[in-house]
């Protein structure tokens, strides 16, 4: 198969995802490499994932899903330096203007290669957190993308993975899943894509399932992805980013968030939960994508440059 071009680069096919099976054992069985720092979980008690008792749903916010949440760049596929500038978390932190416990990102990369198992284990990690919010902005992706002959295949794996998220009892934000077939022979195979009828049948049925919710609302991801890689204007609820602006916000790979890209994505799945809360105070949330974005690279750069002076030498003990 040759790769398609984009015009600027030739765009890698997705290699065959048997070498990575090795390294989805270890990830199932160890807290994903990907995990942000986090306050010490809290013992959980029962089988759901339950709030702990606040007034604020952004005490302890804990994120879960795929790539997107744990951060990915095509250049680094098993992470590395430029990776941690796309974990959700940072800017989830950096848009909350409250005091919070540090964001836990329950992400993996590795999510595509067994979604159920996957999503199991970070629904029982989630619930050691007992959080007062969860966001699980590409939880659901997997869940119809990847294997399956036929839509039906796709959609029955998709009603099981809102089965799992039944068990999350605080506030629940998800993204509803985008038509990612610009991405296909590039970071997608063509088997791996689910048809526009399956696309749009699991939809419905997550816009069905939520409204009969009232913890849970969507972010329309199918809306972000098409709007910035047709470099259209995107509204948030306190800020728009312009037309000519927003190709940006899209990784090369044409799939992955770029760092300015988790910035807007951190805000909208905030937001989504701010509009739930008429009583809420709106200085709550930073609502500026762009200063999300610098307060995160802030951040990384006094991480680095501490990292980099040289330790104090030690005195010796006087005898």
């Amino acid at each position: 198969m040759n790769p398609k071009t984009d015009g600027r680069r030739a765009r890698r096919p997705v290699p065959n995802a048997g070498w990575y099976l090795a390294l989805l054992l270890l990830a199932a069985a160890s807290t994903p490499a990907q995990t942000a720092k986090t306050s010490q979980p809290a013992p959980a008690s029962s089988n759901s994932v339950a709030p702990a008792a606040a007034t604020s749903p952004y005490a302890r916010v804990v994120t879960v899903g795929a790539s997107v949440t744990a951060g990915f760049t095509e250049s680094e596929p098993l992470g590395g330096p430029n990776t941690t500038r796309l974990r959700l978390d940072r800017y989830v932190d950096a848009a909350l203007n409250v005091p919070h416990t540090p964001v836990t990102n329950l992400g993996n990369t590795f999510f595509f290669l067994h979604p159920e198992l996957m999503g199991r284990r970070q629904m029982e990690q989630a619930q050691n957190h007992r959080p007062t919010l969860v966001i699980g902005l590409d939880f659901l992706f997997w869940f119809l993308y990847g294997e399956g002959k036929t839509d039906a295949d796709r959609l029955t794996r998709f009603e099981r993975g809102l089965k799992m998220l039944e068990t999350v009892e605080c506030p629940l934000v998800l993204g509803d899943i985008p038509d990612a077939s610009a991405a296909v022979n590039g970071m997608l195979r063509p088997e791996q894509m689910p048809s526009t009828n399956a696309l749009a049948a699991a939809n419905r049925r997550l816009e069905e399932w939520a409204a009969g919710r009232p913890r849970v609302v969507t972010v329309k991801l199918s809306e972000f992805m098409g709007n910035a890689l047709a470099n259209h204007a995107i509204k948030l609820r306190g800020h728009t980013l312009p037309a000519g602006q927003t190709r940006r916000l899209i990784q090369d790979d044409l799939l992955h968030a770029s760092p300015h890209g988790c910035a807007a994505l951190a805000l909208a799945a905030l937001e989504a939960v701010q509009a739930t809360r008429p009583e809420s105070n709106s200085e709550e949330l930073r609502r500026d994508p762009n200063e999300v974005y610098r307060l995160v690279m802030k951040s990384l750069k006094e991480a680095a440059d501490s990292a980099a002076k040289p330790a104090a030498p030690k005195s010796s003990a006087s005898e």
